[in-house]
């Protein structure tokens, strides 16, 4: 872990960041998903257009974080199914342009990871999901901009928010897994004390 003790500090002998705001750094924040396809490969893919923020708190337990995506953003590096993905099949980007995450409980596990437990709005559906945190470290890079890092991850099943298309296969199965792993790999920027 990288530590700069202007940046974390140590409370009950776990490192956490300094209380504030820390926005996410887009270039340096990746949001992705992956999932099965025809039972024997894995599909990857991310979205390209989102904001998001950790408000972390003098004690770590009440700190709070929030992600919002532009739907249409999404990218899988296969045109076709892109805009299958942007289709009412899937997230029906035309009609609900705007997937959010907002936290909820937060729970230390131990040394760097911790539990997060919070709302996924996808469709019109709002779902509770638990996402494992592992924060990384905080530095202040070369150009004077301090910065913490977290590895976020979690797995969901996309019926839940209204994503059932699929074909069967012949030889039994389907063309689309059911599980859905999200990981988000955050790199944010300190914008000062709580407002």
């Amino acid at each position: 872990m990288a530590v700069s003790t202007d940046l974390v500090r140590v409370v009950n002998g776990r490192w956490v960041p300094i209380a504030g705001v820390w926005e996410f750094d887009p270039g340096h924040t990746e949001v992705g998903f992956e999932g099965r396809h025809l039972m024997v490969s894995r599909v990857r893919g991310r979205f390209t257009k989102f904001s998001g923020r950790i408000v972390v708190g003098e004690v770590p337990e009440e700190s709070t974080a929030e992600l919002s995506i532009q739907a249409a953003s999404v990218e899988s590096g296969f045109q076709d199914r892109d805009d299958h993905l942007k289709s009412a099949d899937w997230f029906d980007v035309d009609r609900h342009p705007a997937i959010s995450f907002r936290s909820g409980i937060l729970a230390h596990i131990s040394g760097s990871h911790w539990k997060a437990q919070g709302v996924l709005a996808l469709k019109g559906i709002e779902r509770p999901i638990e996402l494992d945190v592992e924060f990384l470290g905080g530095v202040t890079d070369p150009w004077g901009t301090p910065k913490i890092g977290a590895l976020i991850k979690g797995e969901v099943d996309r019926e839940a928010w209204g994503l059932t298309w699929n074909v069967p296969l012949d030889s039994g199965g389907l063309v689309v897994g059911q599980k859905v792993a999200l990981t988000v790999t955050v790199e944010a920027v300190f914008r000062g004390a709580r407002p």
